[in-house]
């Protein structure tokens, strides 16, 4: 009886293709696990140090988007956008889902930390079915120490 060959050239193609498509998705799964958990870090401290709320507070308090989202206002969902932050200090941008009795919008605000604060730089409202109005910032809140 004749050996059976098993290793034709086509066969070695997959085989070599599979593994790298493999690695490839290896390495992009390992890229997207290490951005999320930085930015699930700063999502987190943000949330901590109540900066979250400063930017709701502020836009309640601008008759400009209350009077397109009702008050009161409450957040659902922070999405991070942006951040470039050290210990010392940094610039993060995020998106914070706002809901009001009159509709819903999102806030597209920036914030600044410098020394132990943190400070509103930015704060756009975008409500749904409307347009974006820029509302006054300005305000700050204090960071907490480290954990």
């Amino acid at each position: 009886m004749r050996p059976h060959r098993l290793d034709s050239p086509w066969q070695s193609w997959m085989v070599a293709t599979a593994l790298v498509l493999g690695g490839l998705g290896c390495f992009a799964g390992g890229v997207a696990w290490v951005s999320r958990s930085l930015f699930h870090d700063m999502e987190q401290e943000l949330r901590r140090n109540d900066v979250h709320r400063l930017a709701l507070h502020t836009a309640e308090a601008s008759p400009l988007a209350t009077e397109r989202l009702g008050t009161p206002l409450t957040s659902s969902f922070l999405t991070l956008r942006a951040h470039g932050a050290t210990t010392d200090e940094g610039r993060v941008d995020f998106d914070l889902t706002v809901q009001g009795p009159l509709g819903r919008g999102v806030l597209e605000t920036q914030v600044a930390y410098t020394k132990g604060l943190w400070t509103l730089r930015r704060l756009v409202l975008r409500p749904e079915g409307g347009d974006s109005v820029e509302l006054p910032a300005g305000g700050s809140t204090p960071a907490l120490p480290a954990d």
